[in-house]
């Protein structure tokens, strides 16, 4: 009984820990973004970026082009150098980068429900 009650403990203090967290969104975008369009290359997700977050992010190609390589690094995603052509760099979401867009998403509706949602309702609730 014990046991189960540290447990239960654990679960909570890992879940309130993980609300003040920060989310990864770059992460996410670009692994949503890998996840949606297999074999894109740097340049074509730079562009499809702003275009899909209807111009109101976009990222520089030092960011982009590093947050590349940290992906790949992690496992999160993997590439191919093209033979043929131009000398281009092609992205493929792994199954770790699925599973890792996974939580990010869990991560995101679960700060929706728990605190922004209440946050916002405390603020409109206030005579300023």
């Amino acid at each position: 009984m014990e046991k189960q009650e540290k447990q239960n403990s654990n679960n909570s203090t890992e879940s309130i820990r993980s609300h003040h967290e920060p989310v990864p969104l770059t992460r996410a975008i670009f692994l949503a973004l890998i996840c949606k369009t297999p074999s894109i290359t740097g340049y074509e997700l730079m562009n499809l970026v702003p275009e899909i977050m209807n111009n109101r992010i976009s990222f520089k190609s030092g960011t982009l082009y590093s947050e590349l390589r940290r992906l790949e690094n992690m496992g999160l995603v993997s590439s191919e150098q093209s033979s043929t052509g131009r000398k281009q760099r092609k992205y493929k979401i792994t199954s770790t980068g699925k599973d890792t867009l996974k939580k990010i998403s869990k991560q995101v509706r679960d700060r929706i429900q728990f605190i922004l949602t209440p946050l916002i309702s405390l603020i409109d609730s206030l005579e300023i």
